[in-house]
């Protein structure tokens, strides 16, 4: 097979498996995504990286027929191979986005906050009697502002304002 008939059929393929999905599975789908690594082959790396959300466009190919579908929460394309279907959501309606805040993942989310334009910064506390990172303040003003601590869910709602579903401390 020549590398054109490759490359068609690969499209052809993925092209499929693109309509497929989005018969099955309109925008706003709730799914968990996972951008770099599945957790069957790095679980550390995956749970670092995994967003539970909703997709926010329809399953396209790329140029070279993989399909992939865009996910609030993450920029570009995911391949469908690293979405799931999240039929155990956390999500509500009105809600495209619930994140737990790790130390982790600290950075990562507050970059993504920044890019939305979205004030935050670390929150700090007295933890053992010296000064501490223990969260992540979102919002600006005392109006918007919510504060998450470590292992606290960040809800997005689709008006784009942000909650925080406090972790259950035993």
């Amino acid at each position: 097979m020549s590398p054109r008939t490759s490359l068609e059929a690969a499209k052809k393929k993925g092209q499929q498996q693109a309509d497929a999905w989005n018969e099955a599975h309109p925008v706003g789908t709730r799914v968990i995504a996972y951008p770099d690594v599945r957790p069957e082959f790095d679980a550390v790396e995956a749970a670092k990286t995994r967003v539970v959300t909703t997709t926010r466009t329809p399953a396209w190919i790329l140029g070279h027929g993989t399909p992939v579908v865009s996910v609030h929460g993450y920029a570009g394309g995911i391949t469908l191979e690293h979405v799931d279907i999240d039929h155990d959501s956390p999500l509500g309606d009105g809600e495209i986005l619930a994140h737990t805040l790790t130390v982790d993942n600290l950075a990562r989310f507050d970059s993504w906050l920044d890019k939305l334009g979205v004030f935050a910064k670390g929150y700090w506390e007295i933890v053992d009697g010296k000064l501490a990172v223990t969260g992540l303040r979102i919002g600006s003003d005392y109006v918007d502002r919510v504060v998450a601590r470590f292992g606290d869910t960040i809800i997005r709602r689709t008006d784009g304002s942000f909650y925080v579903r406090t972790a259950v401390t035993s």
